[in-house]
């Protein structure tokens, strides 16, 4: 399985890259590698203010292209599958205080 190291380095980037539509949760990751939907990854997460990194195993659920002049759009939006840390838990806790956004997110 393949591991991807995932380092955010501000509430405003995970909620970019959180995908809270997605039963369990997910991440957005941005990759050139090549991915197929159900393909197993192993994220190494490490959210914001944390000196340690989170494993979360995950499967991809969402394949976004990189399109011309927006190549930091390309990557997949990976399902978290095993979530014994509660990292999604911890996500939402991090960004409950930022409520509602319009601001645009990498993922929809």
């Amino acid at each position: 399985m393949a591991a991807k190291r995932v380092q955010l380095k501000s509430e405003e980037q995970l909620r970019r890259l959180f995908m809270p539509f997605i039963k369990g949760g997910a991440l957005f990751v941005a990759t050139d590698d090549p991915y197929s939907i159900g393909d197993e990854i192993a994220l190494l997460v490490q959210l914001p203010g944390d000196s340690d990194e989170t494993l979360v195993k995950g499967k991809v659920v969402w394949l976004a292209p990189a399109r011309p002049g927006r190549a930091d759009q390309g990557g997949v939006g990976v399902q978290f599958l095993e979530d014994k840390s509660h990292l999604r838990n911890r996500i939402e806790t991090l960004l409950g205080h930022l409520g509602e956004s319009n601001a645009p997110t990498a993922t929809m």
